[in-house]
């Protein structure tokens, strides 16, 4: 069910749970536990849709770099970030993890992979791409990344008949969580306000923080300013190693064979509409490990703005903001109607998609920036949003150690591709370093943030523990990427989501009713 929030609302209420944020994994956990009898409402502070790029309820200070994805990469509105994502799903590797600041075990993550799989819509089945091509390694394995079709990468999509009927979760639109009032160590209220005003009161058994990685933090700050300080100031790891992954192109790819090339780095169509991708990650086991962070390599095609190739794909981003596409993308795409029955031929036939023959052959390298306790988001101490709080400062940059971290990821993957089958398929050409390096240095994120609100095994090192509870507060989960320690070598929905899903069974198992 969804209702406004309007300038004349003046409600208590209770509840079994409380969710903040109605985003990716909020609404989808919001839909999970309300499906288990549970009296569920959930709190977005947007509306519906959000029409632009930017929220000015997403403004934060910076005090040192420029983060992009403080005001890009964050939406507030029915479904969140997932109205605008990539869409890639991949699980953490095992390496990827280090068993002394991850309290919860890899297969005890994974083994939701399933349960994510048959939310999206998503083929069972595991992200190896065995005998690729003939690349063998010891350091890097190709995997296979899934991607929902357009349409179901927005959970809003994915839940819609869900929100309808009278087990359904009340989902508030237009309500900003404002104030948190704690009895001894529990949330005993949260209050939401409108801009324009109006207010809700909520008393619930359990409130679930997924705001986003940002906001999640900022929120949590804003609880213990509002309380004495007594919660997480004491150790000091709130908001403390915030991080991202970084991207670079470090070259290109001269192939020697264009159609072979497509076949093997091209997105593949699987079952209704579905897509997965190649990526090169570090093996479990290589011994670059004790010298490089995660990490991974992808190859992109990059083409002319006009054409018809990104037509096509900023039609189906139309269709996944649930949005009709203007006119100028539909004449983009009669213009190119000779590539784009060739696309179509690809898509049936090849299973992949075409990319233009023009189209430049990027190699990218993503790592996983070094966690350090003074990247960090913390209260501004003098700026406030419009509802007289302050505002978040993401106090971040770039250390020396990522630039030696991209450099040798960099050279150890071109040694990989030259040292398979595929050198025989494509040339690698590097970037030269120096354009390399100033552009990490320049960089401000993949908006992939981590680390915030991390797990850990204790309260000395951690935010919060195996099941995703903050230290120090006995009715409260946090499902944001800032739970996780590190970047790891792979986009973190995957991992958000298994993890949410991980924590709405045991939710669902605490709160449901006798």
């Amino acid at each position: 069910m969804i209702r406004h929030l309007t300038p004349d609302t003046q409600e208590r209420i209770e509840a079994d749970v409380l969710v903040i944020g109605a985003g990716t994994a909020g609404l989808a956990v919001a839909v999970r536990l309300a499906q288990q009898g549970l009296r569920v409402v959930a709190l977005e502070s947007g509306v519906e849709k959000q029409e632009g790029e930017e929220h000015p309820l997403n403004e934060v200070e910076f005090a040192r770099r420029y983060y992009d994805g403080a005001a890009h990469g964050r939406f507030r509105c029915l479904g969140g970030t997932s109205t605008r994502w990539g869409g890639a799903l991949i699980p953490f590797l095992k390496g990827d993890l280090d068993p002394a600041q991850w309290p919860v075990a890899h297969e005890d993550i994974v083994a939701y992979a399933p349960a994510v799989e048959e939310f999206f819509g998503l083929s069972k089945g595991d992200y190896s791409a065995p005998g690729l091509g003939g690349f063998v390694s010891d350091d890097f394995v190709p995997r296979l990344a899934k991607w929902p079709p357009f349409a179901s990468r927005n959970v809003a999509n994915l839940v819609d008949g869900a929100l309808k009927g009278p087990s359904a979760p009340v989902i508030w639109l237009g309500a900003t969580a404002t104030e948190f009032r704690l009895e001894g160590d529990r949330i005993a209220q949260v209050v939401a306000r409108g801009h324009q005003g109006g207010e809700l009161t909520i008393a619930a058994r359990e409130v679930v923080f997924s705001a986003g990685a940002i906001e999640t933090t900022r929120l949590l700050l804003l609880l213990d300013h509002q309380n004495g300080q007594r919660i997480f100031a004491p150790h000091d790891q709130l908001g403390r190693y915030f991080s991202d992954h970084l991207s670079v192109v470090i070259g290109r790819l001269e192939p020697q064979d264009r159609r072979k090339l497509n076949r093997l780095a091209g997105f593949q169509f699987s079952n209704g509409g579905a897509m997965r991708n190649l990526r090169f990650e570090l093996t479990d086991h290589t011994a670059l490990r004790e010298t490089i962070p995660p990490c991974f390599a992808h190859i992109a095609f990059v083409s002319e703005e006009s054409g018809g190739f990104n037509a096509l794909r900023d039609l189906f981003r139309y269709l996944q903001q649930r949005r009709l596409p203007p006119v100028s993308v539909l004449a983009s795409l009669a213009r190119s109607l000779p590539w784009l029955t060739r696309a179509v031929w690809w898509r049936f036939v090849e299973k992949r998609l075409l990319y233009p023959d023009d189209a430049e052959v990027q190699l990218h390298m993503v790592i996983e920036q070094a966690p350090l306790p003074e990247n960090r988001i913390r209260l501004s101490p003098d700026r406030k949003d419009v509802f007289g709080l302050p505002l978040a400062v993401v106090d971040w940059d770039v250390a020396p150690r990522d630039l030696d971290s991209l450099e040798k990821a960099a050279n150890a993957y071109e040694a990989a591709w030259k040292g398979s089958a595929l050198g025989d398929l494509a040339r690698v050409v590097r970037r030269p370093g120096d354009d390399v390096l100033r552009e990490l240095q320049d960089s401000g994120g993949v908006f992939h943030p981590v680390g915030s609100t991390r797990m850990g095994p204790d309260r000395a090192n951690g935010v919060v523990d195996g099941d995703l509870r903050p230290y120090g507060l006995a009715n409260a989960t946090v499902l944001a990427t800032s739970v996780l320690p590190n970047s790891g070598g792979a986009n973190p929905t995957m991992m958000l989501m298994m993890l949410a899903f991980r924590a709405a069974d045991r939710l669902a198992k605490d709160l449901r009713p006798a």
